[in-house]
């Protein structure tokens, strides 16, 4: 279950569930709204089977009346005019927060850490993290140092970790890019789409960008293309899709080229620079997130109900 998508179904049908009250109180701002509405939640009245139904719809064998959710492009419109009407209406010094610690790593004597090392690659990937990953360490599961160049390698390092890091070296300009996965890599012989928007490509250094997915507004665009977020097969991985069929970031089966060209959704630069497309594979390293507290892998590697099969 995806958390962020299960919170807001439950928002929204909360809301549903009180609407009426909210009209009725017409509350004169945001905040009278939610206090509001959290006064509801906390009330007598409040039932929490309900909101499920209500989130939901199906019970037993009967559907009840279910909440009819927007589509992704009406969201990403009510998104823009909200950052349209924050931008007029909210100071940015109220908003301006300090940038989290860089995320820490786990020493491993049997896999040396290369490009995960600097100070500046893992102080640019804490930011660009979800939130509920900004205190975790990067715990390194694969490199081709150690385990060698080839997918296969690949895939049986990673296939059961949800939540990944993968930095890849560009040779002749030393580059270090990547991308954050949010769904397992698991290899299939014909390629496979999965993944969600939680995805994200990146350039680490030098000049440190990240290009978060975004839905998108044109309705020329397609759909089955702006979702491409991770595909994989037993002949390469990518991340991101055009028209050209070509990809934001993609490795080839031995790991030893790369694509890198802007992608439908995320809104890319090419990674590996804008002189080509196309570029030579140095190091790859691919990382798993663990609590910064404890240790603990955040997604729990051991329950195969993580891998996409």
């Amino acid at each position: 279950i995806e958390g962020a998508k299960v919170m807001f179904r439950f928002g929204v049908a909360l809301i549903a569930m009180y609407k009426t009250e909210l009209k009725a109180a017409k509350a004169p701002d945001a905040k009278t709204f939610w206090k509001k509405l959290r006064e509801f939640a906390h009330s007598k009245y409040f039932d929490f089977d309900k909101l499920v139904k209500k989130a939901y719809g199906p019970v037993g064998s009967k559907w009840r009346k279910r909440v009819t959710f927007p589509r992704r492009r009406t969201l990403a419109r009510m998104v823009r005019f909200n950052e349209e009407w924050a931008e007029s209406h909210v100071s940015i010094n109220t908003l301006r927060m300090p940038p989290p610690p860089p995320l820490g790593y786990v020493k491993n004597a049997g896999v040396p850490i290369e490009l995960g090392t600097p100070t500046g690659v893992r102080a640019a990937l804490a930011e660009w993290m979800p939130l509920q990953y900004r205190s975790t360490k990067l715990d390194i599961i694969f490199s081709t140092n150690v385990h060698g160049r080839s997918l296969s390698a690949f895939y049986d390092k990673v296939s059961r970790t949800k939540h990944t890091v993968c930095l890849i070296e560009v040779l002749g300009t030393g580059a270090t890019i990547g991308m954050f996965a949010s769904q397992a890599w698991v290899s299939h012989k014909r390629p496979k789409i999965y993944g969600d928007g939680e995805c994200f490509l990146f350039r680490a250094s030098p000049v440190p960008k990240c290009y978060k997915w975004r839905p998108s507004e044109d309705d020329t665009q397609c759909d089955a293309l702006l979702e491409q977020f991770q595909v994989s097969s037993e002949d390469y991985i990518a991340m991101g899709a055009n028209k050209d069929g070509s990809s934001g970031l993609r490795l080839n089966e031995d790991m030893t080229k790369g694509e890198s060209a802007p992608a439908a959704g995320f809104n890319n630069e090419p990674l590996a620079g804008s002189s080509s497309s196309m570029f030579e594979v140095g190091v790859v390293e691919v990382y798993r997130l663990v609590r910064e507290i404890d240790g603990v892998p955040v997604d729990g590697e051991g329950d195969p109900a993580w891998a996409l099969r």
